[in-house]
């Protein structure tokens, strides 16, 4: 919901945001939509959300001075952040969202109609639109899209770094892949640290976290402390019990059900309102779970977060539906030894899709891949992340949803932590090789400690997938074991 709605119907923010959401009207053509604090403006320059840039967090002053001086440059040198903003020149205004698409927002173009906003749902209730059967079938088939495509024809999803001439609708900048995954001689040892120098841009006071069972989170906290923390799930649940270990890490430490308020009617329509995925793949459960833990990390405003960290660690985007897929999780050592190409594992990721609509995303994996000079594994890896699943679905929780409560800090997508993931080998990273390697000088209170999937980083990284399964079935089948996940939909 966060973001700039340009010739749109005025955004309502519902009650559940009120208390952490504003908007401000900044013409008659356009309504920012911000958490309390974070719409920053300087003489020609509004922005909503957090960036890094020069080295210090919202440096609004030095960029909006970059941009006198040498124009979109000087936004392509924003570090880090998720955020979206409009740039103001002698003769023309510009709409622009930070460099990896993170705060992502819609764009309607039709001769001289132009409408931008955060939410397909903003743009549906301005203007009438016609649907693309082919999209609207992948999208009930998927539950997201890809690309630039929406369900709906004359409504683009906007690509990484997207600046957009407001006079026209005209898309004059946009960010490859290939410009931001750089050639780098950093490798994995180097991640703790690099995520260390990313938290401490933020004062320690305004940190929170998001503690689970789980690798990417716990690797989040072993760098740096925070101010708040928190974990929801059952209370015998493999995550509560193992965040508990470490509840010294915190000033402030908070355990509670997922569904200890269970959404009614009115969340769901709320997810449904901002989100493009179809009813049926909709938890708005998560809406008064991300509440709750706002309230009580309240003291923070920033929300640290896992968000994709397993895609990178551990290479799961390369998993694919069906018995095969199950071998060759069990065994990994297969996607070396009986490997596929990109198109192959495309195919068996999205095995429902009929011929006309895979040719519509491998096209799409094509395009936006082909500068990259880059092994197939990492390609589809990349472009499930930026492109699919993971910024057309996945972000709705932990971007969307949870960016209405406080910032977030989505640590794994550091563009010069992607830089890294990129260059390395998925074979390793698919057989629990190379996580050893990112833990290697990981402090050993944080690497003895059981996981949630029932290993240590002292597990044989051959017996690692055997237990990931076996613990699969038992917080699929056994009670006690269950997760927040499994329990919600039972």
């Amino acid at each position: 919901m966060k973001g700039f709605y340009i010739n749109t119907c005025p955004p309502n923010i519902p009650q559940v945001f009120k208390e952490s959401l504003s908007s401000k009207k900044l013409s008659d053509q356009c309504i920012a939509v911000y958490k309390q604090g974070f719409q920053l403006s300087a003489n020609n320059l509004k922005i909503v959300g957090w960036f890094i840039y020069d080295g210090k967090l919202n440096n609004i002053e030095s960029l909006s001075n970059d941009l006198d001086e040498v124009g979109f440059q000087a936004l392509d040198n924003i570090a880090f952040g998720v955020y979206s903003g409009i740039f103001y020149t002698s003769d023309e205004s510009y709409f622009f969202q930070d460099n990896l698409g993170l705060n992502f927002h819609y764009l309607h173009k039709v001769e001289n109609e132009i409408i931008i906003a955060p939410t397909i749902k903003a743009i549906e209730g301005s203007v009438q639109l016609k649907e693309s059967s082919l999209h609207g079938s992948i999208l009930d088939k998927r539950g997201h899209l890809f690309g630039s495509f929406t369900k709906y024809q004359n409504v683009t999803c906007l690509p990484l770094g997207a600046i957009v001439a407001l006079s026209n609708g005209k898309i004059v900048n946009q960010r490859k892949l290939s410009e931001i995954i750089k050639k780098t001689h950093r490798s994995l040892e180097c991640i703790p640290s690099m995520i260390k120098a990313l938290i401490e841009n933020i004062p320690e006071e305004r940190r929170s976290l998001a503690l689970s069972g789980g690798f990417d989170s716990r690797l989040i906290l072993s760098q740096s402390k925070m101010k708040s923390g928190y974990c929801y799930g059952p209370e015998s649940s493999a995550d509560r019990p193992i965040a508990r270990q470490f509840i010294n890490d915190f000033d402030n430490f908070y355990e509670f059900e997922f569904d200890q308020n269970p959404a009614t009617e009115i969340e769901a329509q709320i997810f449904s309102n901002l989100v493009e995925s179809p009813q049926q793949y909709n938890d708005p459960q998560f809406i008064n779970a991300y509440q709750t833990a706002s309230k009580l990390t309240k003291e923070s405003d920033f929300f640290f977060d896992g968000y994709l960290g397993d895609v990178f660690q551990r290479g799961t985007y390369l998993y694919f539906p069906g018995i095969i897929g199950e071998l060759y999780r069990f065994f990994p050592s297969l996607y070396k030894l009986l490997p596929f190409n990109a198109e192959q594992l495309l195919r068996r990721r999205y095995s429902n899709l009929n011929k006309e609509e895979f040719i519509a995303l491998y096209e799409s994996f094509c395009t936006e891949t082909q500068d990259l000079n880059l092994p197939d594994y990492n390609k589809v890896i990349l472009y499930e992340a930026f492109y699919a699943r993971g910024r057309r679905f996945i972000s709705r929780g932990a971007l969307s949803i949870n960016g209405c409560f406080k910032e977030v800090v989505p640590v794994f997508m550091f563009p010069a932590l992607q830089s890294i993931f990129a260059a390395q080998n998925y074979h390793d990273a698919v057989s629990f090789k190379n996580i050893k390697t990112i833990w290697k000088e990981v402090d050993l209170n944080y690497k003895t400690k059981k996981f949630e999937n029932g290993y240590s980083l002292d597990t044989p990284s051959f017996m690692m997938p055997k237990l990931a399964l076996l613990y699969r079935l038992l917080i699929h089948f056994v009670p006690g074991f269950q997760n927040y996940s499994t329990t919600n939909k039972k």
